[in-house]
């Protein structure tokens, strides 16, 4: 009784939270960063309502609730049908209070899904502010030097005989479409994982300069708008027309989305709309950048995960020219940009003493989940 009283002693509870606060002080400087920046931009280039952070204020945690509420439901069937437990309340119970409800777990995932929507909402912004502050100008460029790392072909074209059929189009768009849903999945395990502290803050750091620096920075220095614009942005001869042709032949038959999400990301473009997920850049591929992190840290965490995400990457970069998002250079660029940043990220972490002191300490004594 002792124990547990001395558990929720104020003291000890103010002591536990920050520990969690100091565990995430970087992240939360990282985010508060980029902000800022945007912030400045805008201001700089007398645009300050471009910025907007409060446009994913709620569908975040509308998202990360319904994701919880699927975990739960998927582990409670895992544990009636593996565990099979006595006492099914009392095990569901248990494991509540002594694994999934602790004061660290909580207040660490959740400290992150409040740091999020904006995040997420500043790179929309400046997303969509990258053809007013610098206008596509490298479609061209990337088409030559596709290429060029391609024996003189366009990739799509080398891709055709592989996947220019119907059925293997439409799964594809399926499983890129997917990307969305996998990126929320993958926070809300990482928010609220206890498993590694060292691991989780080097996979957040590594998701914060990913969208700033290969979402935004790169994306606007190398201002482009991909191969299903190609001919709207250069006035040039249009090479991606035939795959154009091809996809809509296939959405006649079977679903290929990708045509309609882009259609409505050029309107968008054109008609300065609603910003909610909106934005046209092609390189680097945001696509390519996160689930690459994904397969990092899956890896780091089980090889058998990792190698299931590595799949999904190169399925991804498969899509992304297969669908006319991206010229293939973008997937590679994203892809090596991401390699680096992890590692620059797993190098502070590993110097950062604040993420396995009585933080990291006290998560070791909860399950290893």
């Amino acid at each position: 009784m002792k124990a547990v009283a001395a558990s929720w002693d104020a003291g000890a509870l103010s002591a536990r939270l920050a520990a969690v606060l100091r565990g995430h002080l970087w992240f939360a400087v990282a985010a508060l960063f980029y902000t800022l920046c945007a912030l400045v931009l805008a201001q700089y280039y007398g645009l300050p309502d471009s910025v907007r952070l409060t446009t994913y204020l709620f569908l975040v945690p509308a998202t990360t609730a319904a994701f919880l509420l699927v975990f739960c439901l998927a582990y409670l069937v895992y544990v009636m049908i593996c565990v099979r437990p006595k006492r099914l309340i009392g095990y569901l119970v248990s494991e509540a209070k002594e694994k999934w409800l602790t004061l660290e777990r909580l207040a660490a995932g959740f400290l992150i899904l409040l740091i999020l929507p904006v995040f997420f909402a500043v790179f929309t912004s400046l997303k969509a502010l990258i053809p007013v502050l610098n206008p596509f100008a490298w479609d061209a460029t990337f088409l030559a030097w596709d290429r060029l790392l391609h024996g003189g072909q366009d990739p799509w074209r080398l891709l055709q005989p592989l996947f220019g059929y119907p059925l293997a189009t439409s799964a594809i768009n399926f499983l890129y479409q997917c990307w969305l849903f996998i990126v929320y999945g993958v926070l809300v395990w990482q928010a609220f994982s206890q498993r590694d502290p060292r691991l989780r803050m080097q996979f957040f750091l590594s998701f914060v300069a990913i969208w700033a620096l290969i979402g935004s920075l790169t994306a606007m220095l190398l201002s482009s708008a991909g191969p299903v614009y190609f001919g709207r942005v250069t006035g040039l001869e249009d090479p991606y027309l035939p795959l154009m042709d091809y996809l809509r032949a296939v959405s006649e038959a079977y679903p290929v989305w990708a045509l309609d999400v882009q259609e409505q990301l050029w309107q968008a473009y054109v008609d300065d709309g609603d910003p909610l997920g909106k934005g046209i850049s092609a390189m680097p591929s945001m696509h390519v950048a996160t689930v690459v992190l994904f397969a990092l840290v899956a890896w780091a965490t089980d090889r058998r995960l990792g190698a299931l995400f590595i799949a999904y990457a190169v399925v991804v970069q498969i899509g992304s020219v297969h669908l006319a998002w991206h010229y293939a250079l973008d997937g590679y660029v994203a892809a090596l940009l991401t390699l680096a940043i992890w590692r620059a990220a797993g190098w502070w972490v590993a110097r950062d003493r604040t993420i396995a002191g009585s933080y990291g300490a006290t998560l070791a004594n909860t399950a290893n989940t």
